[in-house]
């Protein structure tokens, strides 16, 4: 049930793209990565990561394709759509033209850490369960 709903996103979220121009790829592509080459064993791919980081916006989230797509979403901010890829025993993507670099970690099976290069506070995140219904907007 989990991989259908972050597939049904996607596909949703690809619905909706206008005709935008494709980012640069971060990394070379594979029709199906391995679990070999990812960091994490490839454990934090195919499933909706909601945010627990306090001053992030409410409902923000982060979906790790196994096609190499990111889909990055809030309930009161505009989606992104990325391409993501592995160096070495990190992870890349661009968010608009920056380059952004994170390592990966998962305390629990239902936990995920993104150490971003640069950054001193780690992005916390945990399995979205299912259903998952957006906070109310804060008055």
């Amino acid at each position: 049930m989990k991989k259908s709903f972050a597939t049904v996103l996607a596909l949703l979220a690809l619905a909706a793209c206008g005709n935008s121009p494709s980012p640069a790829p971060v990394a070379a592509r594979s029709s199906a990565p391995s679990v070999d080459n990812l960091p994490a064993d490839g454990a934090f791919v195919g499933r909706v990561w909601v945010s627990t980081r306090p001053g992030r916006p409410l409902g923000s989230m982060i979906v790790f394709l196994p096609n190499r797509s990111l889909i990055m979403d809030s309930c009161f901010e505009t989606y992104r759509i990325s391409e993501w890829g592995v160096m070495g025993d990190t992870i890349r993507w661009r968010e608009d033209s920056i380059p952004i670099e994170a390592s990966v970690s998962l305390p629990s099976p239902d936990e995920l850490t993104l150490q971003i290069v640069g950054q001193n506070e780690a992005q916390t995140y945990i399995a979205a369960s299912v259903p998952y219904v957006c906070p109310d907007m804060p008055k």
